[in-house]
């Protein structure tokens, strides 16, 4: 039963020497058009029990972002990213259901949700594997927002090499222009929603007081500008997205701090 709710055990990423303790967790499941209204009442009428439950499990900063591939379809997603600062999460996951009405309350989210093809069998979330990550500024500010977005990633073996590689050796100077931007904890994370179509999903903490004039800076930053020439090539703009834009940004549409 735990594993068909919740399922927050496979595939669990660490990345960086100087923040052992957290590891970072994104993950994918499908969800019809007709249901995300539905997701966002009960994502609303959340019970205590259910960030409670959260907390006592030691996950935290668990985010639901709500996004599609196309402008109109009745196929939707749920991408998520979490925190984990446990020892062992499976067996703190297993507390999550301990009480009655949290455990409704996933039952409830679980019958709204479809697996992907590509998820492991007997999984219901699918884990992807986070191939970049960054804390960025440093910040205290418990004001911040949260950003999401998505793009597709070319599919072939060595794109998907080139792009991993790159971001596990990120130039320091794109790594500057993030932090100067006020981007704090920016995750980006590769799966694939379906057979041979990947994805790449990013997270990240705005902790300063002005997004546009910050993400135009970061965009006028000349060493970020070469970067680009290496890593937007990799990738493949949705027809979603905006105009002159090259991730498609999704609303976050659940937050447990």
């Amino acid at each position: 039963m735990l594993r068909s709710l919740v399922l927050l055990t496979s595939g669990l990423a660490m990345f960086g020497c100087a923040d052992t303790q957290v590891q970072r967790i994104g993950s994918v499941i499908a969800i019809k058009r007709a249901d995300t209204e539905a997701y966002k009442t009960l994502c609303t009428d959340m019970p205590d029990a259910v960030s409670n439950a959260m907390a006592d499990a030691n996950i935290s900063k668990y985010s639901v972002y709500l996004g599609a591939r196309e402008h109109e379809t009745d196929q939707y997603y749920l991408f998520r990213h979490f925190e984990y600062t446990g020892k062992d999460l499976a067996a703190d996951v297993s507390g999550l259901i301990s009480d009655e009405r949290a455990a409704d309350w996933w039952t409830r989210a679980a019958a709204l949700q479809t697996p992907l093809p590509t998820a492991p069998e007997d999984e219901i979330w699918s884990d992807w594997e986070l191939v970049f990550y960054t804390p960025g500024a440093k910040s205290d500010r418990t004001d911040y927002t949260r950003h999401g977005a998505i793009i597709g990633l070319r599919p072939e073996p060595e794109n998907i090499i080139a792009y991993t590689q790159l971001h596990l050796a990120a130039w320091p100077g794109v790594l500057a222009a993030i932090a100067r931007g006020n981007i704090k904890d920016f995750s980006i994370y590769h799966g694939q929603i379906e057979v041979g179509t990947h994805m790449l999903f990013y997270h990240f903490e705005y902790v300063g007081d002005d997004f546009k004039r910050d993400m135009e800076s970061i965009g006028k930053d000349k060493i970020t500008q070469v970067w680009w020439t290496y890593t937007d090539p990799l990738q493949i703009r949705l027809a979603n997205v905006e105009k002159d834009g090259q991730w498609t940004t999704i609303p976050e549409v659940h937050h447990v701090r």
